[in-house]
């Protein structure tokens, strides 16, 4: 299986200013996580911090924030995680199950999802 990566825009939290970012869509991440510096940059502020497992099984403690992301024609409201310099820039299980939309390893590209489940 090989990694997607996808473009997506980060806004402030009005929406009135998006910046481009490439993400890797990991769909064993909860929230998406983009760089501290970009998510001040645009206005986001923390909300609230939790601890996060990270894939070596440890935990460390993240801050989280909500603000808008534009992803495959849609702009909406999604949280998200101020990553620390050096760290990945993901695309999170939430936000892409916010907008209908699956990984497909195969083609290596996001897809809509077939059905809700309720």
């Amino acid at each position: 299986m090989g990694t997607v990566v996808v473009t997506i825009g980060i806004g402030d939290p009005q929406g009135q200013r998006f910046e481009g970012v490439d993400a890797i869509a990991d769909t064993g991440s909860t929230f998406t996580a983009v760089p501290r510096t970009t998510l001040q940059r645009l206005g986001v502020s923390v909300e609230r911090s939790a601890q996060s497992e990270l894939p070596d099984g440890s935990n460390a403690p993240v801050d989280i924030g909500r603000t808008m992301v534009r992803l495959e024609g849609l702009e909406f409201s999604t949280p998200v995680i101020f990553a620390e310099a050096g760290e990945p820039i993901l695309l999170g299980a939430v936000t892409m199950e916010e907008a209908l939309l699956a990984v497909d390893p195969v083609a290596g590209r996001l897809i809509p999802t077939n059905a809700l489940r309720l």
